[in-house]
C-alpha cells in the first residue's frame, strides 16, 4: 500500500523529504546510542572507583580480622555506607552469617534471611556473588539492572558484599548532557534540510533534461547528445552517457568487421531460439573446423543436441532447463562433442540468455572452444594437487596430534603459573605482612637477636618473591607468542645501559660499548630480556674486581650477527659450562653472589624461542664472556 503510493510522488519531492525523515531517525538513533554509551561509561567509572576503594578496604579488614579486632572490622564495613553509591554492605563468615553490616539489626543473622526484604533481582545477584570464590574484587551486574553487586574474599573465612546503585549517577550524566543531545539532533536535521533544498534546486531540473536525452538514445537515435554544463557528478554522468552514445555508434560500424574476424576464429558462435527443438538462428562459419557445414545446423538437417556425448547429454539438458527458469543468465558448461570424422572433443561452452519483458528467455547465445588439449593436461595434473592430497592428509593428522600435545603442555603450564602466582604468593604476603606488624608493634619488646631473626625471615620472603617472579617469567617465555621483526641492536643496548646508569656508577664500573649499527631479526621484548639478564649477571660477578669493567660488542658473520658481553669478574671453570644455563644451578655461594639461579636459564629459553643460541667462555678469576648468535 505504501510503496505504490510513494511511487506516485515525484522524485524531486520524495528525495528531499526522505533526507529530512532519515536525518530525524539518525538523530534519534544517535541520541539512544549516546544514552547507551553513558550507561557503559557510568558502569566503567563505578567499577574503577569502587574497585580501588574495595581493594583498600579488603586489605584493612583482613589485617584487623587477623588481629581479632571485630569492632574495627565493623567500623570499616560501616564506613562504606558513607559512599553515596553504596546502598548497603555486608561482611559474612564461612557459615553465611552477617558479622558486619550497615544495619545493626542484621548482625548475627543468616545472610539469606536479611536479604528477604530486598527486590528479587538484587537478592538473586547478592546470593550469586556470595556463592562465588574470588580473591580479587569482582563486580556483577544483571542484564538491564540499574545496580551492581561487588564482592571479594577476605582471607579464607570472610566475604565482603556490596549493593551499588547506578541509577543516580546515570541520571546525573544524562541530565548534564541533555543540551548536547538536542544541539546534535538539531544540527543533523538542519543540515539534511539544507541539503534537500540544494538537491531540489541544483539537480532535478538538469535531471529532466538528461531523462529526455536518454529516452531519445533508448529509441535508437544514437546521435543525440546531452552536453550538460557543470563539473558535478550529474554533469560527469551526462558526459559519460554522451561518450557511451558515441561508442555505440562506433560499435555499429565495427559489427561487420567483428563478424568477419569471428568467421576465422577458433571460437564458434551460435544462437538458438527458445522454442521447441531449439532451432538455430546463427552459426559462425568457423564451425567448419569440426567438419560441419553451417547450413546443416541452420536448416535443422543436423540437430546440435545429437552431437553431444550420450553420457553428457542428460546433464547438459537438465542444467540448461534449470538456467532458463531460475538463471543465472550467464553460465559455462563443459561437455564432449562429436566431430564430422567421428572424433570426440571437449568443448568449453559459454552461454548468455536474453529475456523478454515478461522474463521469459527469447534467445540463447553461446561461444564454444575446443579444450581437448587442456583437458588432457588437467587429467595429468589431477593425478598429481590427488597424490599431494594423500600426503597432506597424513601431514595434517600429524600436525593435529602435535597440536593436541602442545595444548596439553600449555594447559599444564597455565596451571603451574596459576599455582605460583596465587597459592605461593598469598602465604608470602601473609608472612611479610605479619612480620612487619610484629616489628612495628612489638619490635621494642624483642632483643637484637629476635629482631635479626625477623629480618632474616623478611629477607627470605623477599628472596622467595624474586624466585617466584623469575619462574613466572620463565613460564611466560615458554608460552608467549614472539613477534619476529627487525630490531636495532645498538639502540636497544643504549636504552638498557641508560636504565642501569646509577647502578653502574655506584659500583665504579667502566662500561665499553662498541656495538655498531646492526639490525637483527628477533622479538624486541625477548631480546631486551636476554641482554638485560646478561648485563645484570656481569654487574653482579665483577663488582668485587679491583677495576670492574664490562665490554659489549657485536659483529656480522655471513647471515648472522654475533653479540657478546664480557666482564672481568670471578669467572667459572668451563667443565661446568652446561650447568650455567640450567634452572637453579649455581656455581658460587648465594651468600657471596645472591640470585635465584633462573636468569641464565631464561636467557637460553628466550634464545631458543627466537631461533638463536647462547654460549659462554670463561676461566676462574679471569672473568666471563657470554655470546649471542642472532639472525641478521
Amino acid at each position: 500500500m505504501i510503496v505504490p503510493l510513494l511511487a506516485r510522488v515525484p522524485l524531486r519531492h520524495l528525495l528531499p523529504l526522505s533526507l529530512v525523515v532519515w536525518a530525524a531517525v539518525a538523530a534519534l538513533i544517535s541520541a539512544l546510542a549516546q544514552m547507551h554509551s553513558y550507561d557503559g561509561a557510568v558502569e566503567s567509572d563505578m567499577r574503577r572507583s569502587m574497585g580501588e576503594r574495595l581493594n583498600l578496604e579488603q586489605q584493612r579488614i583482613e589485617v584487623q580480622h587477623a588481629l581479632g579486632n571485630r569492632l574495627q572490622v565493623r567500623r570499616i564495613v560501616a564506613g562504606l555506607g558513607l559512599l553515596t553509591e553504596v546502598s548497603h554492605a555486608w561482611l559474612t563468615d564461612r557459615d553465611g552469617r552477617v558479622i558486619a553490616s550497615l544495619r545493626r539489626a542484621e548482625l548475627g543473622k543468616p545472610f539469606a534471611a536479611v536479604l528477604e526484604p530486598e527486590p528479587a533481582a538484587l537478592r538473586a545477584a547478592l546470593l550469586d556473588a556470595a556463592s562465588r570464590d574470588a580473591r580479587k574484587v569482582q563486580f556483577l551486574r544483571p542484564e538491564g539492572a540499574e545496580f551492581m553487586v561487588g564482592h571479594a574474599a577476605v582471607g579464607s573465612e570472610l566475604r565482603l558484599l556490596l549493593s551499588i546503585d547506578l541509577e543516580r549517577p546515570l541520571v546525573e550524566r544524562l541530565y548534564a548532557s541533555r543540551g548536547e543531545l538536542w544541539i546534535e539532533g538539531g544540527v543533523i536535521i538542519a543540515f539534511a534540510a539544507l541539503l534537500a533544498a540544494a538537491l531540489h534546486r541544483l539537480w532535478f531540473r538538469r535531471m529532466g533534461r538528461m531523462t529526455e536525452a536518454l529516452r531519445a538514445i533508448g529509441n535508437g537515435r544514437l546521435d543525440t547528445r546531452i552536453a550538460l554544463e557543470g563539473r558535478d557528478e550529474l554533469a560527469q554522468l551526462a558526459a559519460a552517457i554522451d561518450q557511451m552514445a558515441a561508442q555505440l555508434q562506433d560499435r555499429q560500424t565495427n559489427l561487420q568487421q567483428l563478424s568477419t574476424i569471428l568467421a576465422h576464429s577458433p571460437v564458434i558462435a551460435m544462437e538458438w531460439e527458445n522454442s521447441p527443438g531449439w532451432p538455430m538462428n546463427f552459426v559462425s562459419e568457423s564451425v567448419g573446423q569440426w567438419g560441419y557445414d553451417r547450413r546443416e545446423l541452420l536448416s535443422g538437417e543436423l540437430d546440435f543436441a545429437s552431437l553431444i556425448h550420450p553420457e553428457d547429454k542428460a546433464r547438459i539438458v537438465a542444467e540448461v532447463a534449470a538456467y532458463l527458469v531460475d538463471g543465472p543468465d550467464e553460465y559455462r558448461q563443459e561437455y564432449r562433442l562429436r566431430t564430422a570424422d567421428g572424433r570426440w572433443i571437449w568443448v568449453d561452452d559459454r552461454t548468455w540468455l536474453a529475456r523478454g519483458g515478461d522474463g521469459r528467455v527469447t534467445t540463447i547465445s553461446g561461444v564454444l572452444l575446443d579444450i581437448s588439449q587442456q583437458k588432457q593436461t588437467e587429467d595429468a595434473l589431477q593425478a598429481s594437487e590427488d597424490a599431494l592430497r594423500r600426503i597432506n592428509a597424513g601431514l595434517e593428522a600429524r600436525v593435529a596430534e602435535r597440536t593436541a600435545q602442545l595444548q596439553v603442555l600449555n594447559e599444564e603450564l597455565e596451571s603451574f603459573s596459576y599455582s605460583v602466582s596465587h597459592d605461593l604468593k598469598a602465604p608470602l604476603r601473609g608472612i611479610d605482612g605479619y612480620s612487619q606488624i610484629l616489628l612495628d608493634d612489638y619490635g621494642s619488646a624483642l632483643d637484637d637477636e629476635g629482631r635479626t631473626l625477623i629480618a632474616n625471615v623478611r629477607r627470605g620472603v623477599a628472596q622467595m618473591h624474586v624466585l617466584i617472579e623469575d619462574l613466572l617469567a620463565y613460564s611466560r617465555m615458554e608460552r608467549q607468542v614472539l613477534e619476529s621483526r627487525a630490531v636495532e641492536l645498538a639502540g636497544l643496548v643504549d636504552n638498557l645501559l641508560a636504565g642501569r646508569a646509577r647502578e653502574i656508577a655506584a659500583a665504579g664500573m667502566v662500561v665499553h660499548n662498541s656495538v655498531p649499527a646492526l639490525s637483527v631479526q628477533a622479538d624486541r621484548d625477548g631480546l631486551a630480556l636476554v641482554v638485560r639478564n646478561l648485563l645484570e649477571n656481569a654487574l653482579k660477578f665483577s663488582r668485587n674486581s679491583k677495576s670492574p669493567r664490562i665490554d659489549i660488542g657485536a659483529r656480522e658473520e655471513a647471515d648472522k650477527v654475533l653479540f657478546w658481553v664480557r666482564d672481568n669478574g670471578v669467572g667459572f671453570d668451563m667443565k661446568y659450562h652446561h650447568r650455567v644455563f640450567e634452572m637453579f644451578q649455581r656455581l658460587h655461594r648465594a651468600e657471596d653472589y645472591p640470585g635465584t639461579g633462573v636468569g641464565l636459564a631464561l636467557v637460553r629459553k628466550a634464545m631458543q624461542r627466537m631461533g638463536g643460541r647462547v654460549w659462554a667462555e670463561s676461566s676462574p678469576g679471569q672473568g666471563a664472556c657470554f655470546f649471542l648468535e642472532l639472525r641478521k
